[in-house]
This record gives structure tokens, sequence and C-alpha cells, in this order.
């Protein structure tokens, strides 16, 4: 039971309070019942003007009244039973396993026949139900029966659900994506066979025609590396963007634009270290708690993280999602079950180390609300905060701040498919379930999810927003972390290259080229380092032994190629420091060339790995840092636009 419910009984209604009730408001039949008094009330109303929720999610999601009260008066307000189906469990006869996606969709549970044989539905919104009995008739697969809509509390509700077919649902949050843009194919035994058998072929036409190959690996790991190069470089010269203008939305029920409500997504796995300071992040967050709603998705044998949340006593807006044993056990595929679970027109994502500015949800929410509706996606910036624990977290905080400061928009002004970090993302809830939410089997759902929305001809645009985030200490950590990010982008590129032409087609010429630079390129920034290190010593500096004749401009190409990258990389982060007002990070700048290199080692992991576990999630430890985020400002927006905003 969540922390709204355990707040007490609801006083029983008489039978005259229930007569007149059905002529009553809310608020007056709380207040009959005892259940209400008229300060909570008064300031329950003052609440509703603002958010334009109703006055039910206001009184719960605020604790103004107990959960079981609320549903108690909505129940007899609309003259629909109310029913209990945690205590008295559902008719499995009737709760299929084959009904269960309209379940979760319609958000209504066939629950038990009544003494006339009539199928009564228990739904938390049965006045939703009343609206539209032929349509959740067909949907349910229950033609020709008669239906009857029954109230139980959200929470009752979501209890029900999760104790009924597990294994459906773990099914349903691993093959959600479309099979033709998800990685789950190359899980399988002959694509990674296919794949082995492709590197193992190249290793031995190296060794056995080396002066063919290697020029050939050589000048291609030199093309792409141009590419990458050359992408760095236009985001270094690019002019800074504009700053976004301060934004504006209504919070009056009156108003044109009321505030929508926002579903926030957490994957929790093995987290017990940071789950107070996530629920201290989050309730910092400044939105109206019954327009919000923080679903923490939590394996279900992780007994650790679920003990601290609950000893964390998260507030009632905050409730866990326990994701059912299955394959794959990754992240996406634990945001896919909570999104079943989600209510909210707009979805975002954090992580369980993520520290959001308080005013990130206003943000983006007046990003969407104000733009077309093919900008389907808003990204905030990550930063590090833990930059005090060593030259790793520091050297990683540039690294953000050129992607986040310079890369990131380069590629949206350049029409280049952009990625999605993992985190502080906000999404238009309908354009994520028509793309077929996250794709379980790509340990890199996020950048997947960018390319699939860039197909689809949807934008993703940016918000002046910055999410504080841990980095790993150690170069191990780090290598692992970064080899999971890398097998994602190859395991990307494999999938939407299956075929060209359509990818041609839906990205235009200018993003099938970006797309080709953003995620090869990254590769052979890695992989071709040793290559392009080799390539300058053995034709260059040895005169190519063997191989006859040394082409000396493969030595000067190489050269050029390794100092041109190396300074881009410099004076990139060192701008970026600058636009990130961390000018104190610019001095470690010239180590990031010995940073690139532990990429050289971790993509050759993320390679082997591809081939022998493509959906192992290589798992990242937090809440090892000494240091802890300062604290986030609240109104951290003009305060000329506060009370509009």
């Amino acid at each position: 039971m969540g922390s709204g419910e355990a707040m007490g009984a609801a006083p029983e209604l008489s039978e005259a309070t229930q007569a007149g009730a059905r002529r009553k408001r809310l608020g007056v039949i709380l207040l009959d019942a005892g259940a209400l008094d008229r300060p909570a009330l008064a300031e329950a109303l003052r609440r509703q003007r603002r958010s334009g929720a109703p006055l039910g999610e206001v009184l719960r999601a605020n604790g103004l009244a107990s959960a079981e009260a609320v549903e108690t008066a909505l129940a007899v307000q609309g003259g629909a039973p109310l029913v209990d189906p945690v205590a008295e469990p559902p008719d499995l006869a009737l709760a299929t396993a084959a009904r269960l996606p309209a379940m979760l969709e319609r958000r209504a549970l066939p629950w038990r026949r009544d003494a006339a044989g009539r199928v009564l539905v228990a739904s938390p919104e049965p006045a939703r139900l009343s609206r539209d009995l032929p349509g959740l008739t067909r949907a349910l697969g229950l033609t020709g029966e008669e239906i009857v809509p029954a109230a139980c509390g959200p929470r009752r509700f979501e209890a029900a659900l999760l104790a009924l077919h597990p294994e459906v649902r773990a099914a349903r949050a691993a093959g959600r994506t479309p099979a033709r843009l998800s990685a789950r194919g190359l899980a399988a035994t002959r694509p990674r066979a296919a794949l082995g058998a492709c590197l193992a072929a190249l290793g031995l036409a190296a060794a056995a025609a080396p002066g063919v190959v290697l020029p050939v690996l050589f000048l291609a790991a030199l093309t792409l590396n141009m590419a990458n190069v050359a992408m760095r470089l236009a985001a270094l010269l690019a002019p800074p963007p504009r700053p976004p203008a301060a934004p504006a939305l209504r919070r009056h029920p009156a108003a044109a634009e009321r505030l929508p409500s926002v579903s926030i997504l957490v994957a929790l796995h093995r987290e017990p270290a940071v789950v107070a300071e996530l629920i201290e992040g989050l309730v910092a967050l400044d939105w109206p708690r019954e327009r919000l709603e923080v679903l923490l998705a939590l394996e279900a044998d992780d007994r650790a993280t679920a003990e601290a949340v609950a000893a964390a006593r998260p507030p009632p807006w905050i409730r866990t999602i326990p994701v059912p044993p299955g394959a794959p056990r990754t992240k996406p595929r634990a945001l896919n079950h909570a999104l079943d679970f989600a209510r909210g027109t707009i979805v975002g994502v954090y992580d369980a180390e993520d520290r959001p500015a308080a005013d990130q949800l206003l943000r983006a929410a007046a990003a969407l609300a104000t733009a077309p509706a093919r900008l389907a996606c808003v990204q905030a910036r990550l930063g590090i905060y833990n930059t005090g624990d060593g030259w790793m977290p520091r050297l990683f905080a540039l690294d953000y701040a050129v992607w986040f400061r310079l890369a990131l928009p380069a590629l949206i002004r350049l029409g280049a498919p952009p990625t999605l970090a993992g985190t502080s993302f906000f999404i238009r809830r309908r354009v994520l379930e028509r793309l077929g939410g996250w794709d379980a089997w790509n340990v890199t759902e996020d950048a997947d999810l960018g390319i699939r929305l860039a197909r689809a001809g949807y934008r993703i645009g940016l918000i002046d927003s910055e999410t504080s985030e841990e980095a790993v200490r150690r170069p191990l950590a780090w290598l692992r972390q970064r080899s999971r990010w890398q097998k994602g982008f190859l395991m990307t590129w494999l999938v939407h290259m299956r075929a060209p032409g359509r990818l041609r087609r839906d990205l235009g010429w200018r993003g099938f080229l970006g797309f080709q630079a953003l995620f090869l390129g990254a590769a052979a920034a890695s992989l071709g380092l040793p290559l392009l290190l080799a390539g300058w010593v053995w034709w260059g500096a040895l005169g190519a032994p063997g191989l006859g004749a040394a082409p000396g401009w493969l030595a000067a190409a190489a050269l050029l190629a390794l100092h041109l990258g190396q300074a881009v990389m410099i004076g990139s982060a060192v701008l970026a420091a600058r636009r990130a007002g961390r000018p104190e990070l610019a001095r470690w700048a010239p180590l990031l060339p010995f940073y690139a290199a532990l990429g050289t080692l971790s993509a050759f992991k993320a390679l082997a790995e591809a081939v022998a576990a493509p959906a192992f999630w290589d798992k990242t430890a937090h809440g090892l840092s000494r240091r802890r985020p300062a604290p986030r400002a609240r109104a951290a927006l003009p305060p000329a636009r506060r009370e509009g905003a």
C-alpha cells in the first residue's frame, strides 16, 4: 500500500449522505463525511486553480485527504460500485492473459460477475469507461456481455494488474519495438556468428595479403576519422546558439493551455546507495504534485533497492513498479514496463544518480507546449558534479561539455539525426507509444530512440536546463561504462543499416551521411586510432618494409589526421568549458588524447561483446563519490514571468 493510502480508512458514508451525494460536489461529500476539513479544502481548491487538475488528484497527491476517503467519495458521487481488486482478486476467467494489453491501455480490469450476471469492470476512472461502453466491450473482447464500470483506487488497480500474468507483461516489455527496428535479432546465434565470421575473415585476409588489406583498412579508418574531425570542427566554428526565451506556461484552468500531466520514469537496479538523494532531488522539482507522477522501475528481485525506497518514505506521487523476471535484463525493458502504468501526456526519464534543475519540468513542458507537433522531444544538458574526485571525472565533465554545448547543437543545426542522452529528456507520450517505446535489446536505447524519432519525421530540441550526474572515478569502471555505449552505437548502426536504402529515404542524404559520420565515425575514432598510429610508423618511419615503395602521402595523411584530431579535440574542450561556465576545467584539456586512448580499449571490449553478448548490460555503480551536488535553486525563472510560468 502506498504512503498516500496509509493515512487511515475512510469514514463510512451514511445512506442519507449517499442518496444526496450525486447532487453534490466532491469537496462537499468529503466535508459531510468528516474526511476533510475546510482549510484543507480551501488549499486544494487553490492548487486546483493553478494546475487545472481534478480535485481528487489534488487531494491525493498533496496528502490533504486519505486516498481511501477520496476513492469512496468519487465512487458514491459517480454512482459506481466501489470494489477492492486486491483484497478480492479478479476472476482469472475474465482477466485473461489475452486481455492484458487492453486492460493496460484502457485502465480497465474485468473483475467479477455480479448476481445478475453482469461483468463488473474495475477502474480508477469509471466515469470515463461509462462514456464509451461499446468501445470498451470490443477492446476487452466481451461482446454480448453487459458491462458495469466499478470504482477502485488507482493504487489498488495498479497492484491488482501487477499481480496478473507477469510472463505476458515481461514479453510485452521486451518486444515493444517493431522487429525491423529492434536489436533483438542481433542477439540470435546466427547474426552473432556472421559478425564473428566477418571479423575473423578480415583478420585472415590482413595476414594473407597485408599489402592490399592494410592500406584499404587504413584509408577507411582515415576517411571516417576525418569525417568525425570535420563534425567536431563544424561544432567548434559554429556560432553559439541563442539563449532560449524563458518559458511561460499558464497554470490557471480557465486559460487555453492547462498544465500537462508529466510521468517521470526512473529505472533502478542495485541502487540503494543513491535512492534517498534521488528522491530528494525529485521532490525539489517545481511542478504541481497533482500533475506529476514518478515511477521507480525496480527489478522484482532487487530487495535492497526496494527497502531503500521504503526507508526514504517517498510522497504519494512517487511509487515503485516491480519489473517481472525476463530477458533481457536491461534499462529499456524496465522503462517499457513502467510506461504501461504511466498516465502522463509527457514522459520524462531520469537516472538514479541525477540531480535535475528545479525548473526543468517547467522548461520542458513550455517548450513542448509552444512548439509544432513535429518537435516530439526535448533534451536537457548533463553536467558532472563530482569533478573534485580526480582527473577521470574532470575529463568526463569536459567530454559532456563538448557534447551538450557544441556537438549536439551543431548536429541539430546541420540537420544530422541527433542522439538522445539516456536521461533528462522529455517526449510526447503519444509519439513514444507510436514508435514502440524503447528497444529492450539495445544497450544504448537513448541513441536508438533518437534515430527512430528522426526516421519518423520528428525533431528533437534542446532546453536551457542542466542535470548534474556523478561520473565514475576509476578507469576500469569508465572502460565498462564506455564499452556499453560503444557497443550500443555499433548495434544501432547495424540495426538501421539492415535496409540502407530505406534509411536514406527516411533521413534524406544529409541525415544519412550524418548518421554514418556519427555512428560509424565514432567507432572509427576509437578502433582506428591504433591503425593510424601503426600506419604512420609503418609507412612514415620504417618505409613500409616488405610492402615495396613507401607511399609517403599515407604517412603524411596519418600524421595530419592524428594531429588535427587532437587539436580539434583540445580546442573544443576549452571552448565548451568556457560556455559551460567551468573555465577551471580547461587546463585539463591537454590530457584528452590519453582519455581518447582509453576509448580504444573500451571499443575493442565493445566489439568482442557485440559478438559474444550483445544484450549484456555492464552495470555502472553509483553513489561512490565523496562529493555531493550543490542544492538546486528553486526559483530559477525570471521573477517577472514567475506567476504566469
